[in-house]
């Protein structure tokens, strides 16, 4: 098994943004059946942006920055 940071790092950020299309997409069909407006790629990343100020950064990264 792998610890997060070893997951993470292998599939690095390719793999991340694949997720993250998948699930704002979705989320889209699933407003759009709710009669919502869809989100727009601004608002999620302005989501993205307001989770990772809460998130700690993975050690290597302190590692690789300095």
């Amino acid at each position: 098994m792998s610890t997060r940071d070893e997951l993470y790092r292998a599939f690095g950020p390719v793999f991340i943004e694949a997720i993250v299309r998948i699930v704002f997409s979705e989320i889209n069909i699933l407003r759009n059946r709710a009669g919502l407006e869809p989100r727009t790629v601004q608002q999620g990343i302005d989501a993205i942006e307001n989770q990772l100020r809460q998130l700690s950064k993975y050690q290597w990264m302190d590692k690789e920055n300095g």
